[in-house]
């Protein structure tokens, strides 16, 4: 069995912006995602699926950390007032929905992922979100629609240079400039790429510091350490989520 989960707000956001701007843009934007989820459930050949909305909310990240996403270009307000909408228009023609109050859909899409891998589905992610990276193991995978790649455990090491379950320290050391997290100052991909081949994690790269002797970005990381920590916490992808939805509810009819 395969399960094909839509991240909606990437795949809508990024559709709408593709479209003729009008009084028909909403619309135009409703087809063309019913028509590219169609197409790509067919090309998995999904057994199940469910796309992924989230409603704007202050969520635990945001608690920990107020500048959570800061900069970040405001939705529409067009596309904004019609999501509701879309998300009707999807159900009606047969697509399964899923939001929760107050969490992110990427945490809500992590546990779906986890919870039917478990479960012995193979899973794939439709999302251009770096994050998901974090999941991708035999059985789960990440597939960039808008670039037409998939993102299997070779992919990202291939891109990172590291595994899939050290990319989490890895944004913790250097920051997450998307969604505006503060990493250490002065380690950037490089250092924090060697750091963790090196030493295997944040944690063991934190209990050694003290031995970094003179290195320019040590001095910081001793000073920032409490930042790295915070950041892997906001960085990492919950899921643990109580769902309240069934593999039946997920079954794809096409």
């Amino acid at each position: 069995m395969r399960l094909l989960i839509i991240d909606a707000m990437n795949l809508i956001r990024r559709v709408f912006a593709a479209v003729e701007q009008g009084e028909l843009a909403i619309e135009a934007t409703q087809t063309r995602c019913l028509a590219v989820i169609g197409r790509q459930a067919d090309a998995w050949q999904a057994s199940h699926l469910i796309t992924v909305f989230e409603w704007p909310a202050t969520t635990w990240r945001h608690q920990l950390w107020p500048d959570y996403k800061a900069g970040r270009a405001p939705m529409p307000q067009l596309l904004a007032d019609a999501l509701p909408g879309v998300l009707h228009y999807l159900e009606k023609n047969g697509v399964p929905c899923l939001s929760m109050d107050c969490w992110e859909a990427d945490d809500v899409i992590a546990s779906v992922a986890l919870n039917a891998y478990q479960h012995r589905l193979d899973v794939q992610i439709m999302s251009t979100d770096k994050g998901f990276c974090q999941l991708v193991r035999p059985g789960i995978q990440i597939r960039n629609h808008f670039d037409r790649s998939d993102w299997d455990v070779t992919q990202v090491t291939d891109m990172y240079g590291l595994r899939p379950d050290q990319l989490v320290d890895f944004w913790a050391l250097m920051g997450d400039t998307t969604n505006h997290l503060p990493g250490v100052a002065g380690i950037g991909r490089k250092t924090a790429a060697q750091l963790l081949d090196r030493f295997g994690s944040l944690d063991a790269t934190l209990v050694q510091m003290e031995s970094f002797g003179d290195e320019r970005w040590a001095k910081q990381l001793q000073q920032d350490w409490r930042q790295a920590l915070l950041t892997r916490l906001l960085v990492r992808l919950r899921t643990d989520l109580e769902l309240g939805v069934s593999l039946k509810s997920m079954r794809w009819g096409g």
